[in-house]
């Protein structure tokens, strides 16, 4: 037993001493009061209807010197009083309290025995909220004789070894634990004839037993069990008198308010009904004791009854009290025509304690039914469930069970489990008394509701054609199936069921042809939007799709993907004598890109001219590509004008793009060619330039080798040196690195700058001494 004390307030009033002091027992709190004087005084507790101590009055024969203000704590209130004949003190409790007079001092006195005392030096009082602290009071009985002890004198008592309940543990006797032990498997086993038959021979063998306690209790739950309730209170009532502290007394008040709500006693019921709530509130018995009560509300007053029952629910850490009360509260809502406000309660048995609707199988049943009647299948079906799936193989009613969830998961709209439930009826039950009804609710899956969304209706089709096959009603499935999947717009999945399609009767179904068509048509489109160009081509040679004009910008982009270039030509050749300038200059340049393509230069040089002409009359920017396409041209088949004719429109169109440093690239080999220094460095600056921008160095190191060179020829050499050196961060095989180097280092040579040049001809020599390059340096290197 743990306890813990600490002194919260001592006053010394001269010969009057009051302390007030606060501790713990087993975790609940508690206060103890000490009024201590030299002379006797009296005090007086006031008890209420029930026995319990409501006020104290405690009387001194002369004032203290000194006055108190009112003390206040959680557990007592201590407010002094006085006039011109007495002085007293007043103690009133917050929850309850008890007074105690300490009468003996054991170091002092050899003998102690039971007195009525009247008068004390020192009185205790105790404030408590449940259980008083340290004490197991017991009434002696009105025949009993009242001996004094004799001790020997400063001798304290001793009271042995103590059980977890402070009770004294006696050896000796063993037989009563045997009774004990039996008495709680017959408990377990449910055998509650049993249990009372050897709880009343242990008690009147064994009357002094330390599980008397325990033993009275297993009475009272057995009790409870057969419904005795007249014998139980008899009990109860005793158990509660002499255990008040006990942990199960929350257990035995829910249990005693019940018998009397049993017995029709309603107004002793509230009694032990208040009790449990105000005192034990935080037991689990109490969820118990709000079931109780909910039940005796429930016929005069169904709200209150539901509050209870709320309460219950809420508060309840035991599945199997929750889910009582959650049922009762779905029967209320039930009767009271709320049915939705019912639903939630069924779900949440459902989920968390299934087996719970067998426990009240009749009633379940008939919430079942009364769900299905108002619309609420899909709720019902998890009643009848869990019913089915927790009842016995041999079970009376598993049949019937099984063919009312099957019925109210499809009217649930679960059709794959109704129709799983209703061919595990068929082969358990092949003469079942239900059988004619579960073949007509199977079929009646399968047909067309007409109020069921397309994914839904698809659904049921597919069921159909899974069910009857090939048949008459498989086949108009299917027809229907693709009716429907036609209208939403579900071309691929059409086409896949082509084959099958091809089967059915054309006099049927004169259409089929029809839809297939649209099918692949409506595909090609959705393909054509996607960019799917392989599948779109696919399409097209297997069924000869023929689309209108507007899609023939797209047809031709997927032709020159796929490098279907006469398809493409073909496309563009029919919008060439377009009325509309814009329509016409689009289809031109499309069919110039055909043309270079194909290798047909003079064909796109010459369409390219016509489209830069109408360009030129109305401008289209997007189409300011043609003049890439010319030099393009031009550079292919050789034509040195065109290009330059054309690389200046390139320029003025687009400036400097890094999308055309090839161009500029080309321009500076025929430039070369040409020995144009001018031309050369123009453009060889320009590639310089844009790498160097973007810091993509695809046309090095011929770049600048080429322009080093052309600045060298006009004499140039501090710029052909600065070119050179830009190579050092570039990386190069050795061969090009050896050039490097050399051509640095003969550039050093005539710059006079002979320690720079004889580092670079060791350089190159160092970098790949057995090509050109590096033997050319290693002869320069002699001559310096």
């Amino acid at each position: 037993m743990g306890r813990w004390l600490l002194l919260c307030l001592w006053l010394p009033l001269s010969a009057l001493d009051l302390s007030i002091e606060s501790g713990k027992e087993n975790g609940d709190a508690y206060s103890i009061l000490h009024l201590q004087d030299s002379s006797s005084f009296g005090c007086e507790a006031h008890k209420d209807e029930f026995g319990e101590t409501r006020r104290i009055d405690c009387t001194f024969a002369h004032p203290p010197q000194r006055s108190f203000p009112p003390i206040h704590n959680t557990f007592l209130t201590v407010t002094p009083s006085s006039n011109k004949s007495s002085y007293s003190i007043i103690i009133t409790p917050a929850l309850k309290m008890k007074l105690i007079p300490i009468f003996f001092d054991l170091t002092k006195t050899s003998q102690l025995y039971q007195h009525e005392v009247k008068t004390a030096m020192h009185w205790i009082v105790v404030g408590y909220a449940k259980r008083a602290p340290m004490l197991d009071e017991k009434r002696s009985a009105e025949t009993s004789m009242n001996f004094p002890i004799k001790m020997h004198s400063n001798v304290y008592p001793y009271v042995g070894g103590l059980d977890l309940k402070g009770n004294p543990i006696k050896i000796a006797r063993v037989q009563d634990v045997t009774d004990y032990m039996n008495l709680k498997k017959a408990y377990s086993d449910k055998k509650f004839d049993k249990v009372l038959e050897l709880a009343t021979y242990t008690l009147n063998k064994y009357p002094k037993t330390i599980f008397k306690n325990e033993l009275m209790l297993y009475q009272i739950r057995a009790l409870h069990e057969n419904e005795e309730s007249e014998k139980l209170l008899e009990v109860s009532k005793r158990f509660l008198r002499d255990y008040s502290g006990d942990p199960s007394v929350a257990e035995v008040l829910a249990y005693t308010a019940h018998a009397y709500v049993k017995i029709g006693q309603n107004v002793d019921a509230d009694y032990f009904f208040d009790r449990l709530f105000d005192e034990q509130l935080d037991s689990p018995y109490a969820s118990l004791g709000m079931l109780y009560k909910a039940q005796e509300l429930e016929g005069e007053s169904p709200k209150k009854a539901m509050q209870f029952y709320q309460k219950a629910l809420d508060t309840s850490k035991d599945i199997d009290i929750a889910s009582q009360a959650a049922f009762k509260l779905a029967q209320i809502e039930l009767s009271s025509g709320n049915t939705k406000d019912a639903k939630p309660y069924i779900d949440k048995i459902a989920k968390a304690n299934p087996k719970y609707f067998l426990q009240v199988r009749a009633e379940a049943v008939a919430v079942a039914k009364a769900l299905v009647d108002r619309h609420e299948s899909k709720t019902a079906a998890k009643i009848t469930e869990s019913l089915y799936k927790n009842s016995e193989e041999k079970s009376p009613d598993r049949e019937m069970l099984l063919k009312d969830l099957g019925i109210q998961l499809a009217q649930a709209g679960k059709r794959e489990e109704a129709l799983k439930r209703f061919n595990e009826y068929l082969e358990n039950y092949k003469y079942g008394d239900y059988t004619d009804e579960v073949r007509r609710a199977k079929d009646g899956l399968f047909f067309d509701k007409g109020d069921t969304n397309a994914s839904e209706g698809i659904k049921q089709y597919d069921e159909l054609i899974e069910r009857y096959g090939n048949d008459s009603v498989g086949r108009k499935a299917l027809y229907k199936k693709v009716q429907l999947l036609l209208k939403e717009s579900r071309y691929k999945e059409i086409l896949d069921l082509e084959s099958q399609l091809h089967q059915l009767d054309t006099a049927e179904y004169p259409d089929v042809n029809s839809m297939i068509s649209k099918s692949a048509i409506g595909l090609s489109k959705e393909y054509l939007k996607e960019g799917k160009c392989s599948e779109v081509v696919t399409l097209q040679k297997m069924y000869k799709i023929k689309l209108l004009p507007e899609w023939d910008g797209l047809l031709f982009e997927c032709a020159l993907k796929t490098t279907q270039y006469p398809e493409a030509k073909r496309i563009a050749q029919r919008h060439l004598q377009s009325k509309s300038m814009a329509e016409r200059q689009v289809w031109l340049s499309r069919m110039v890109k055909t043309q270079f393509a194909l290798g047909e230069y003079k064909s796109a040089i010459q369409g390219g001219e016509e489209l830069a002409t109408l360009l030129n009359a109305e401008k289209n920017p997007p189409l300011n590509d043609i003049y890439r396409t010319l030099f393009d041209a031009m550079q292919r088949s050789g034509n040195a004008e065109g290009m330059i004719r054309h690389i200046k429109n390139i320029e003025t169109v687009f400036g400097n793009d890094f999308k055309d440093i090839e161009r500029y690239t080309q321009m500076v080999v025929l430039a070369t060619a040409r020995k144009d220094e001018a031309m050369t460095q123009t453009y060889g600056r320009k590639v310089v330039a844009l790498q160097e921008r973007t810091k993509t160095y695809t046309q090095s190191p011929y770049i600048e080798f080429t322009l080093g060179q052309s600045y060298q020829k006009l004499g140039r050499d501090r710029d052909a040196l600065e070119i050179l050196k830009s190579l050092d961060s570039r990386k190069l095989d050795k061969e090009k690195r050896a050039r490097q180097q050399y051509l640095i280092g003969s550039l050093s040579q005539r710059l006079g700058r002979k320690a720079e040049a004889r580092t670079a001809f060791n350089a190159s020599i160092k970098t790949d001494p057995t090509s050109a390059w590096g033997k050319l340096a290693k002869d320069a290197l002699g001559l310096l």
